[in-house]
């Protein structure tokens, strides 16, 4: 898996050619509240650059992230436009305020908040890998319920820009709710 940014088709070509198979680029929220949280980039180049894989007939992993302070109607629009798009996978980040950042004084959304999120995702995009990513130390001890409202991955170890638990923790977890341990992303 790659994620390289911004692609055209033709750079997606090269990618298949090199024996790249799968593209991850994130949406990061809905089309309607990306322009609050990026400028250098419209949220119609991050489509184009996802469309540009799929030609190429790579597998896209494409998600978003929580907690910038969009609504619940975003995260629906979201949801649906994954679902649009047909994405196989979809890494669902919580943010957690930098300081220093613009988002540093955002309140990360609460643990059942989260919870139902996922849910949320689970449930317009049930053929999808669902994959607990970056920030989800958010949900503190209510981690393993990630799994009961939809979630069927986990990005292990360090993720974005903060620290993760420890590998030997999330394998215990795993095995802890007769889940599965191993594998890695396609």
């Amino acid at each position: 898996m790659l994620s390289l940014g911004l692609i055209n088709e033709a750079q997606a070509v090269q990618l298949a050619a090199a024996g790249v198979s799968t593209y991850h680029h994130n949406l990061e929220s809905s089309e309607n509240f990306f322009p609050q949280i990026c400028t250098t980039h419209t949220y119609k180049a991050r489509l184009d650059t996802i469309l540009a894989a799929q030609k190429a007939n790579l597998r896209v992993c494409a998600g978003g992230l929580l907690g910038l302070g969009e609504t619940w109607n975003d995260r629906l629009q979201l949801a649906f436009k994954l679902r649009e798009l047909q994405v196989a996978s979809l890494p669902l980040n919580i943010l957690q305020p930098i300081k220093g950042t613009p988002l540093a004084n955002i309140k990360p959304p609460q643990p059942l908040e989260i919870l139902k999120a996922i849910a949320l995702f689970r449930l317009i995009l049930p053929q999808c890998e669902l994959r607990l990513c970056g920030g989800r130390q958010a949900l503190h001890s209510l981690q393993p319920l990630a799994f009961l409202a939809g979630v069927n991955a986990l990005l292990v170890g360090n993720y974005l820009t903060t620290t993760g638990k420890k590998i030997n923790d999330d394998q215990q977890t795993l095995k802890d709710l007769g889940l599965q341990v191993g594998g890695r992303a396609k």
